[in-house]
């Protein structure tokens, strides 16, 4: 009995978390992810007293699924070089938007519609490694490695950079994605923060293998509201 209602329970999160990320909150009704996930209305409820319960379930789902790979805690706490550093940074954000596009949905779905208990997640959750990616930025501009930019302000503007880039190529596309694979995207993305951040004078200049299979270009990314949570491989 529990088996089967722990496999009912999956059922239900996987149903609202496609449900919500493509329809919203207000958008999907609770009679329309029980029936996605093949279970009747009562028995929902049962598993999931509120709406809100559900949504909230349906996040933390895909929040169990990120992983911060060890290189780059190790990289932000030892303070490594942007050269490494901002690479690592990059990649994580590259496959998250890739890999978990539902998890960015939702976040931005509890953001727009949630709030402020969606803050309160977000805090949670995110804050740990945006908070990361903070200190280290702060450390890098001390140091002179990167321009006297403020660290908040920039540790926001990665995310974006990624995140909206990809997404307006997508609206203004029929098809496909601005790179042709995630190690292009990654290249690109690193290279431009890089000729961004660092010091002209520095004589510091990486270059990083992979350019963008497609002529794209993006201007000076605005701030979003959070970053990644941290947690180990």
């Amino acid at each position: 009995m529990n088996q089967a209602n722990n496999g009912a329970q999956e059922r239900i999160v996987e149903a609202a978390v496609q449900l919500f990320s493509r329809q919203g909150f207000s958008g999907t009704s609770t009679r329309e992810i029980a029936r996605l996930a093949d279970v009747n209305e009562t028995s929902l409820f049962r598993h999931f007293p509120r709406k809100q319960d559900l949504f909230w379930a349906a996040l933390q789902s895909r929040l169990d699924r990120l992983r911060v790979r060890k290189e780059l805690q190790q990289g932000l706490a030892q303070r490594g070089t942007p050269e490494v550093v901002v690479p690592l940074i990059v990649e994580l954000l590259v496959h998250t938007t890739v890999y978990q596009p539902e998890l960015i949905r939702l976040l931005y779905v509890g953001l727009l519609e949630l709030r402020p208990a969606a803050e309160r997640v977000y805090r949670q959750h995110l804050a740990p490694i945006f908070q990361a990616i903070n200190d280290y930025l702060a450390y890098c501009v001390e140091a002179g490695w990167m321009r006297g930019v403020d660290p908040s302000i920039t540790a926001a503007a990665f995310t974006t950079s990624v995140l909206a880039h990809q997404g307006m190529f997508n609206l203004s596309h029929s098809s496909g994605a601005p790179y042709s694979n995630v190690e292009e995207a990654v290249a690109a993305y690193s290279n431009y923060w890089l000729t961004a951040l660092m010091p002209h004078n520095s004589g510091r200049r990486a270059t990083l293998t992979g350019a963008p299979a497609r002529s794209v270009s993006f201007g000076p990314p605005a701030p979003a509201p959070g970053a990644l949570h941290l947690s180990h491989d």
